[in-house]
């Protein structure tokens, strides 16, 4: 409890920075009366916003996880998360990132607008009997003036589509609404250690002068096992009215498209011209986000509308199947055959060739990177755009 209140003072200053308004995303609904506060690697450490394990005095020797933040892309704003792992046997116990209010925020603020996470697990990291405790959020609080620390339970708790439990290798976004059970790791007030309670419970019993959360920690621990290992990823995480959204920085991927004249020539069914080619290139700066699992959607777009039969689209040399959708655009969702990722300083390209299109006007072509979010193949609003014909 020494190190949680010497820590509370010390960085009461650094806790209070800018905040700017919620962006839009493709996250599940949630509220919108957050602010944001960017998380950044230089902010963990000893002297930043966030504390690792290992930044305590009281934990010196204490072997440490990792904890850092990476290029790994949430699924939010694809701009990189926190990295929460501990591996198998004794060289690493717990990881845990922790940041601490400037002041003590009572329960019934914190559940006025619910704390809420995402997190995301690796597969071939992680023992499979962890996997469903994922990363669990923890608030250090106080209770009739008694220390103790209350622990969100993914294991036992839905995220926003209804699964249960961490699940390997998607994103997942967890709400600790009223309902969500909240372990206290030492007897305080009425509350036995180890027991389960909603948030409510506490905010009812725990009233003195001092009560309530002086921060918010991310954490991994061993659950009771040295042999397992866990590899997480945490980010967005809401709580007291502010978002803190890790990133890499502000740069992410761009997007180009080259068009070339197909061979073949000829005119295209009902178009002007022969067939045309051209690829499109999505490229992750050196200091960009990892995007996992990608592919590529393509929107063709034409005045007076198109339907499938007015183009004949190919990608990486194989017929495409487009669809009809709003405005008369036709779309398609093009995959590599082997799953690749687009990781900093590398690139994903998607050849593609075009006969066909309207008898007047011109013709689009939009691209949109899509990757691995709370589902295969979410957009990341990384686009680019060409005309192909005028």
């Amino acid at each position: 409890m020494s190190r949680l209140i010497a820590t509370l003072a010390a960085t009461a200053a650094a806790a209070a920075v800018a905040a700017v308004p919620l962006l839009g995303s493709a996250a599940p609904a949630r509220a919108t009366a957050y602010a944001i506060q960017q998380v950044t690697g230089g902010d963990l450490g000893p002297d930043g916003p966030w504390l690792r394990l290992q930044d305590g005095a009281s934990d010196d020797g204490r072997p440490a996880g990792v904890q850092q933040v990476a290029p790994f892309a949430d699924p939010a704003r694809f701009d990189g998360s926190l990295h929460l792992a501990v591996a198998g046997g004794t060289e690493a116990q717990q990881a845990q990132a922790a940041h601490y209010f400037n002041r003590k925020v009572p329960f019934g603020s914190i559940l006025s607008l619910p704390p809420s996470y995402d997190m995301y697990v690796r597969s071939w990291t992680s023992t499979p009997s962890a996997v469903a405790y994922g990363a669990n959020l923890q608030l250090p609080s106080f209770c009739r003036g008694a220390f103790t620390t209350l622990s969100f339970q993914p294991q036992r708790e839905a995220d926003a589509q209804g699964r249960t439990g961490a699940v390997t290798d998607t994103w997942r976004h967890f709400v600790a609404g009223p309902s969500s059970q909240w372990a206290t790791s030492r007897t305080v007030g009425p509350f036995a250690a180890g027991s389960s309670h909603p948030l409510s419970a506490y905010a009812a019993a725990c009233t003195a002068d001092g009560d309530g959360a002086i921060g918010v920690i991310a954490n991994v621990g061993r659950l009771g096992d040295a042999r397992e290992s866990l590899d997480t990823y945490v980010d967005n995480i809401a709580v007291d009215g502010t978002v803190h959204e890790f990133t890499t920085g502000r740069t992410l991927a761009q997007g180009r498209i080259v068009t070339t004249a197909a061979p073949g020539g000829g005119s295209g069914r009902g178009g002007k011209g022969g067939p045309l080619g051209g690829s499109v290139t999505f490229s992750s700066p050196r200091s960009g986000p990892l995007y996992t699992a990608v592919g590529t959607r393509l929107v063709f777009s034409a005045l007076g509308g198109l339907t499938p039969r007015d183009l004949t689209v190919t990608a990486n040399g194989k017929p495409v199947t487009l669809t009809a959708g709003a405005g008369g655009t036709l779309s398609a969702v093009v995959t590599p055959s082997a799953a690749v990722d687009l990781g900093p300083d590398g690139a994903y390209r998607t050849p593609f060739t075009v006969a066909g299109g309207p008898a007047r006007g011109s013709l689009t072509v939009t691209a949109e990177l899509l990757a691995q979010g709370y589902q295969p193949l979410q957009p990341t609003a990384v686009q680019a755009r060409a005309v192909l014909r005028r």
